[in-house]
């Protein structure tokens, strides 16, 4: 997987990245229909992302600390991780406006420093596939 935040690249410091969008559906059911209806509404979409953080300038902690106040950043998510142009089964999923809701630093004393970031959407989703 690759994920640009803010044009950099956050993946190789990554063990975990996922987007999850969520469409509103609510329930319009009224006496006389024979089971449920629904009305598709607005969505809403996020990246949690989790794994090692590397410290130096530039990098994954830089890059999601400075997202702290922040009014948005580009992002661009290619799941299968091949890289170079989107195509049909290679789609990029990109947002030019994400804002950082939680960041997360943690680890055992003498251990590894971990990190964690949800990153929710700002603007539209667009999926490409050329």
């Amino acid at each position: 997987q690759n994920l640009l935040v803010n044009s950099v690249a956050v993946e190789a410091d990554m063990d975990d990245i996922n987007l999850a969008v969520t469409q509103e559906t609510p329930v319009v059911t009224a006496f006389g229909d024979t089971g449920p209806r629904r009305v598709v509404g607005n969505y809403d979409y996020k990246h949690n992302i989790k794994g090692h953080l590397d410290f130096a300038t530039g990098a994954s902690d830089a890059t999601m600390f400075a997202m702290i106040g922040s009014a948005g950043v580009a992002t661009a998510y290619d799941p299968t991780g091949v890289g170079g142009t989107a195509s049909a089964s290679r789609p990029r999923y990109t947002s030019t406006s994400m804002v950082l809701s939680s960041y997360t630093i943690s680890g055992a004393t003498g251990g590894a420093v971990a990190g964690a970031a949800v990153l929710e959407g700002n603007a539209a989703l667009v999926r490409a596939v050329s």
